[in-house]
């Protein structure tokens, strides 16, 4: 049997893709909300205004090479004729000043975090020189970032740092635990009067229901928000897992292998107690004997290689990779904290993803069965994302090799969206908004699957999700601007 390794990790969630003022309101104290009036506009010189979003009358007489829409806190990202940037409120009132310096804002629990990033040369000691020994010459430079992250609301500057360029980067991935507290780059802080103060450093894993993981020494525990002691201590990962059926010990190696060793591995098992706690969660202990299994299930277990907490359920996912396929698969078993086997259960909100994003469980025979499928299909990847609930993007090829992708409704065992476009993108999960792309280098045009309708009646290069659309122009050039996705409305002369 051919031997691979095949990485898997849990999907915490997916990109959802929404507007950004949808995305912010879900994340914002009801007193950090703002209703936010004005959108930018492109005028036929090219340039940017901001608008009264109803009206369409300018709201203040400044003009901008590019404009960002407005976060939910009240900040937008202008660049000036120079090609610099810099963050306004909604009055047109500069709160960061222009440079050469990009930047990035993000709303997490009511406060506006940014990022300004710019890349460039440093002049580095002899001893960093880069000697061409081909006689190129002498590289005395070497390309650097120099970051900043802070909160616009209060100026706290978080990071200050100058790194090598592919060494390493930092992001506005800032997590909201609870209306108090957020998880950034490793630490646990807490919100006070607008501010972050540090409460947990050397974070290895945020875990579900205010629970994380430290390590030291490939040892690690798993603490609770707002507790001092560990849930469980002195946990030491494996990638072998042992279980008892009647008399035999069934003992599996190489569990969840990995082609880079992860941060913390995803079975991790007590020094003491020898239980074991599985991947993502961590939440419950692996049954240590099998009381309920066929024969066949005993021997599909003897080649389990995946083994997955399903959260907020008591079973954990057995996976055996099947070589014989046409299209590589998992074949499933399932155990409980009992220690029953079954072959199926019921429908959880779990997913699994393999290392390039392509949904692996459930896989597409739970999604779209055989009997709904025609003839000489083949598969392609299946996309998922957080509020699709039961509905998924397919990919299929049929007989004569055409390739679509179509919107599957896996409890109503129907297509919410016919598999006849080339490409389909979810803007908006919550109110089913899509972009349609009929043919390969085709245009994109707006659908709300809510109602069966097309919006509006233009087509464009590309739609985002917050509205920014590319059209071509008869000169062959690209020109920006935004739209509403939900109505169609165009923001430009």
């Amino acid at each position: 049997m051919k031997t691979i390794v095949y990485s898997i990790f849990f999907m915490l969630a997916s990109v959802t893709a929404c507007t950004q003022e949808k995305k912010d309101n879900s994340q914002l104290a009801s007193s950090k909300i703002k209703t936010i009036k004005s959108i930018p506009f492109l005028t036929q010189q090219n340039e940017f205004i901001y608008v009264d979003k109803t009206s369409l009358k300018p709201v203040n007489n400044q003009k901008y090479q590019s404009a960002s829409l407005f976060t939910a806190t009240g900040f937008a990202v202008v660049m000036n004729e120079k090609d610099e940037y810099a963050v306004i409120d909604e009055s047109g009132k500069i709160v960061l000043g222009f440079s050469a310096e990009k930047i990035n804002l993000n709303v997490v629990n009511g406060l506006t975090f940014y990022k300004k990033d710019i890349e460039y040369e440093k002049k580095m000691p002899v001893w960093k020189w880069d000697w061409n020994i081909m006689g190129s010459g002498i590289k005395k430079e070497q390309t650097y970032h120099k970051i900043e992250i802070g909160i616009l609301e209060n100026k706290q500057v978080l990071l200050h740092e100058d790194i090598p360029y592919l060494e390493d980067n930092y992001y506005l991935n800032f997590i909201s635990l609870d209306h108090n507290h957020v998880f950034w780059n490793g630490t646990l802080y807490e919100i006070k009067k607008d501010r972050l103060d540090k409460i947990e450093n050397n974070i290895t894993k945020l875990l579900e229901n205010k629970r994380f993981i430290k390590g030291s020494n490939a040892h690690f525990s798993v603490y609770e928000l707002n507790q001092r002691k560990a849930v469980h201590s002195n946990l030491t990962g494996s990638e072998t897992l042992s279980i008892m059926f009647g008399q035999e010990k069934i003992t599996l190696k190489e569990v969840n292998k990995e082609r880079y060793e992860p941060e913390v591995p995803k079975l991790l098992t007590d020094s003491k107690t020898k239980d074991v706690y599985a991947f993502p969660q961590y939440e419950k202990v692996f049954p240590k004997e099998i009381t309920k299994a066929t024969a066949s299930q005993i021997d599909f277990i003897k080649n389990t290689s995946l083994v997955y907490s399903i959260t907020n359920s008591p079973y954990f996912l057995l996976g055996v990779f099947n070589y014989d396929h046409d299209i590589w698969a998992y074949d499933w078993l399932y155990i409980d904290t009992e220690g029953n086997i079954t072959d199926s259960i019921g429908s959880y909100d779990f997913k699994v993803l393999d290392q390039v994003g392509n949904l692996v469980w459930p896989d597409r025979k739970m999604i779209l069965p055989n009997q709904y499928v025609g003839k000489n299909w083949k598969f392609g990847k299946i996309n998922y994302y957080t509020g699709m609930n039961d509905v998924y993007l397919i990919q299929i090829e049929n007989e004569q090799q055409l390739r679509t992708m179509g919107l599957w409704n896996s409890h109503e065992k129907a297509w919410e969206i016919k598999p006849e476009y080339h490409n389909i993108s979810v803007l908006d999960t919550e109110e089913q908004i899509y972009a349609l792309q009929k043919e390969q280098e085709g245009l994109y045009t707006l659908y709300d699957n809510k109602s069966k309708k097309n919006i509006g009646s233009k087509a464009y290069n590309s739609i985002n999700s917050d509205g920014w659309v590319k059209v071509k122009i008869n000169s062959g050039e690209n020109r920006y601007y935004y739209i509403d996705i939900y109505s169609g409305k165009e923001y430009k002369e």
